[in-house]
């Protein structure tokens, strides 16, 4: 064989490897930017996290216990702590389903949303659930309105009574 031929064999593929390498290079550029992305917004959602935390104080379960027990008993820094406390769950299942759209975690964020049925599982739960629905789109509330749909609103009430006293033993 010609070693003209064989050059220009040699330097095409060592062109074709150069664009090959390009190509590979765009791709890993591009993977890096949709992870930054996603960590610049995680990191959004967990700023937002620890300044609900750091607004619910010291001892957000005194005001919490108030809600669940002694609703009509709630003072003004109750309510500021209890809205904090409520929206905290619904940050962490916005932040889900963010990164799940960014393909940056687990499908299935609308399993979680049956967590907020701890939340607003008391009176005053429900109250700020009435107050603040029309605030997320029609398909987010329809999806906490159908997790909420077969709630009392007494379920933390009913699981806390259930810590004070003792079940009856079906065994005597």
């Amino acid at each position: 064989m010609d070693s003209k031929k064989i050059g220009r064999w040699l330097t095409l593929a060592a062109n074709i490897g150069v664009i090959a390498g390009l190509v590979l290079v765009a791709v890993q550029i591009n993977q890096n930017t949709e992870i930054m992305k996603a960590q610049i917004a995680n990191d959004y959602y967990l700023a937002d996290m620890a300044l609900e935390l750091a607004m619910m104080g010291e001892d957000p379960a005194h005001s919490w216990d108030k809600a669940v027990f002694e609703p009509d008993d709630l003072t003004t820094k109750d309510a500021v702590i209890l809205d904090r406390y409520f929206n905290y769950g619904f940050v962490q299942i916005h932040r889900l389903q963010e990164m799940d759209e960014m393909g940056m975690a687990p499908e299935g964020w609308q399993k979680r949303v049956n967590y907020l049925r701890w939340h607003l599982g008391n009176e005053v739960g429900r109250r700020w659930w009435e107050k603040v629905r029309n605030d997320y789109s029609t398909e987010f509330s329809a999806l906490v309105d159908k997790t909420l749909a077969d709630d009392n609103f007494a379920s933390n009430r009913e699981l806390l009574d259930a810590l004070m006293r003792p079940i009856e033993s079906s065994r005597k």
